[in-house]
């Protein structure tokens, strides 16, 4: 980036600056002064020059004030930093696999979901498009941790990531969990952490389907669980490497499952056991004998299914995988100014309903 201030070039110079030094994820961005890194830091109690991971195949380090830089530029507000230092904490787990579906061929995405009380105090939405865009939190929070990946690795297109197709959810698939409207105990609940802590877990899938039942039942639902569910997305968990597929059951669906009070146990049991497929047995076109069909199961075990309530009123559910990796999740922690930090920050949306869509 060039020494003149930003008084002196304009922003679209300075975003064709970082664009050429392969900085920027594509998009338009805000431009990383002192001032904006300065003020971003006001979101955490770290100092600017402390590691808070290490990522890629060069184990190279990622301190606070790299990821301030990159938030500004993602367009983050400094409330975000504490959500943004655990995720990088989770993308420097080895356990997440995040080298893998940063550099695949197979086109991999970085999967958030966030849980806890910090959902409501960054007004993380959990409800109708979570997933999509328009909210604020979601998008630049995904962007910057995508983007701070992307810049302490070195990973480029062709050169390291070797995506095939690429992903358009690779920076920006996150949500929260709509706890508020879920049946069950919360994601991260389910995954060893308290109701009340914030967290943020991450997974490495490269596709995602949309699905709804054919008739609003139990049954129809747990049938359209597996129907739906693309015959190359197979999953296993195991020692050297996770193969995870999550549900994202909208809240309707959710209590049309509560109502036989079937338990997020007992709904992972009923997709292992009945997930089989038979595979084809047709003639090849290149001749030879007829493939020998066989039953071969989608879900390997209980602990290869994840269960999450995201969404908003209808009867659209989503199937994302096949994570190869983690999933890992990890506590937010927040600095010592954070309610004060809220308070300065918050913006009260007009446009999105935020009460009474489950009264």
């Amino acid at each position: 980036m060039s020494e003149r201030s930003e008084d002196e070039q304009s922003l679209a110079e300075i975003n064709r600056s970082l664009y050429r030094e392969g900085m920027t994820d594509g998009l338009p961005v805000i431009p990383p002064t002192e001032e904006r890194v300065k003020e971003m830091l006001r979101g955490t109690d770290l100092p600017r020059d402390h590691v808070i991971g290490r990522l890629g195949n060069g184990d190279s380090p990622l301190r606070v004030e790299q990821l301030a830089s990159n938030a500004v530029m993602a367009g983050c507000l400094p409330t975000y930093m504490p959500v943004l230092e655990a995720g990088v904490r989770a993308l420097a787990d080895p356990d997440s696999n995040s080298i893998q579906f940063s550099v695949s061929t197979g086109s991999w995405a970085y999967q958030w979901i966030v849980n806890g009380p910090v959902r409501d105090a960054l007004d993380i939405e959990t409800g109708s498009g979570a997933f999509g865009p328009s909210f604020h939190a979601n998008q630049t929070i995904a962007r910057a941790l995508g983007i701070a990946y992307r810049n302490t690795a070195k990973i480029y297109p062709g050169e390291k990531d070797m995506g095939v197709m690429g992903n358009p959810f690779k920076f920006s698939f996150l949500a929260g969990e709509n706890e508020e409207a879920s049946p069950w105990e919360p994601y991260h609940v389910t995954h060893g952490f308290e109701a009340e802590d914030s967290t943020i877990s991450l997974a490495g899938p490269n596709g995602w389907v949309q699905w709804f039942p054919s008739e609003n039942t139990a049954e129809n639902v747990l049938r359209g669980m597996i129907d739906n569910t693309p015959a190359s997305m197979r999953a296993r968990s195991g020692d050297e490497l996770n193969a995870t597929i999550l549900h994202a059951v909208n809240p309707y669906n959710a209590e049309e499952l509560e109502k036989e009070d079937l338990s997020k146990a007992e709904i992972k049991e009923y997709l292992v056991e009945n997930s089989y497929r038979e595979t084809d047995g047709q003639s090849s076109i290149f001749g030879g004998d007829p493939i020998t069909p066989r039953q071969v199961r989608q879900y390997g075990d209980t602990d290869a299914v994840k269960l999450a309530t995201i969404g908003g009123p209808g009867r659209v559910n989503a199937i994302v995988g096949t994570s190869i990796g983690g999933p890992v999740t990890k506590k937010i922690e927040f600095p010592d100014n954070w309610d004060s930090l809220v308070e300065e920050y918050s913006v009260e949306r007009e446009w999105v309903p935020t009460e009474g869509f489950y009264d």
